[in-house]
């Protein structure tokens, strides 16, 4: 009888730890979006800046200085990784659900990083 008891309250807890833990989960399926200026920076921020560097300070040297490169190299690379043109299994999954649009807009972002108009 015990057991039985113990059981049920172990798969009791568990159910509940697993109820709470899942809506938590879904920070990790958010898509990353720049669509708007700010969504732009917010992608940069929590994105790119931790391999690419902020303020053009990279973190690892295999990544390459994309601050102040053409808009056009820029938006065509991301493209390349997103049609997995260009391989690298870091790259291709953070723009893989990125839009047209939002890759436009990281490019302008960094062509026109440090000339004032962040």
């Amino acid at each position: 009888m015990k057991n039985t008891t113990m059981l049920r309250l172990l798969i009791i807890c568990g159910l509940s730890l697993f109820g709470l833990c899942l809506p938590g989960c879904s920070v990790f399926e958010k898509k990353p979006a720049a669509d708007t200026p700010a969504a732009t920076a917010q992608t940069v921020y929590y994105t790119c800046d931790g391999c690419h560097g902020p303020q053009n300070i990279r973190v690892d040297f295999m990544s390459p200085k994309i601050i102040g490169q053409k808009k056009a190299y820029l938006a065509a690379k991301l493209r390349d990784f997103r049609e997995l043109k260009r391989v690298n299994p870091y790259m291709n999954g953070v723009v893989a659900e990125l839009t047209n649009q939002d890759i436009d807009n990281l490019a302008a972002y960094y062509a026109n990083y440090g000339q004032g108009k962040k």
